[in-house]
């Protein structure tokens, strides 16, 4: 799969707009939200997330940290115009919150805000292999000193159990090479309940563990959850 743009393009033929009414990723998000980004200790806190769909994280960010904080920037980027233009069409809660968004690819993205958090949640399985390392150079740019950045994908061997039992998701089979060293890299299809069937790229952990260990990161969490039978995989990460 080499068309770069397939991977947010596949988004317009999505009913991503039926996120309101699935709460999809509301238990990710809650305990992202609870667990790692309310515990800062500030008046002020600054977030970025990747790929936000139609804002539902943002706007559950606006809901749960306007008592914590003083002062909240929230950016994002969002590739897909269908999904952006959705997410324009609705409201959102200015009181306390500095909002700014882009209808842009990632790497397309400039700010010169510096955050607290980027996040990146079931987005990084549709970054092109070639994309990976200049993605995550650029995390590392846009986060202060003591910032942090929040990767979800899908639980490794959770993901490899249900593709064994339904093939039909299976599309190929590739090898990742990085720093000299290869990882497995596999293409299948996602079924989102209620929103429709996209492409993915699912790639081992260990890889992320590297990529994101030689762009100046440790890791600080690493934690599986249950979301309703969808097992995920959080990890937190730092700037050394």
């Amino acid at each position: 799969m080499k068309n770069k743009e397939f991977f947010y393009l596949q988004y317009d033929k999505l009913k991503w707009e039926n996120q309101e009414k699935t709460k999809i990723n509301s238990f990710v998000n809650n305990y992202i939200i609870q667990n790692v980004i309310s515990r800062k200790k500030s008046d002020i806190i600054r977030i970025f997330d990747i790929g936000f769909g139609i804002g539902f994280f943002l706007k559950m960010l606006e809901k749960n940290l306007s008592k914590s904080f003083k002062n909240i920037i929230l950016e994002g980027c969002e590739p897909s115009y269908k999904n952006y233009k959705n997410f324009k069409s609705r409201p959102f809660n200015l009181n306390k919150v500095k909002l700014r968004t882009f209808n842009k690819t990632f790497l397309q993205t400039n700010t010169d805000t510096t955050f607290d958090f980027v996040t990146a949640i079931y987005v990084f399985p549709h970054f092109a292999p070639d994309e990976l390392n200049a993605t995550a150079e650029k995390i590392n740019s846009m986060l202060n000193n003591e910032g942090k950045f929040i990767l979800v994908v899908a639980n490794e061997k959770y993901l490899e159990e249900k593709l064994k039992s339904k093939r039909d998701l299976f599309i190929e089979k590739n090898t990742l090479e990085f720093d000299g060293k290869k990882y497995k890299e596999i293409l299948h299809y996602s079924e989102i309940p209620q929103i429709g069937t996209v492409i993915d790229y699912n790639r081992e952990e260990k890889f992320y563990l590297d990529l994101f260990k030689k762009h100046g990161f440790d890791l600080d969490i690493r934690k599986d959850l249950n979301d309703n039978g969808f097992i995920c995989t959080i990890y937190v990460f730092s700037k050394k």
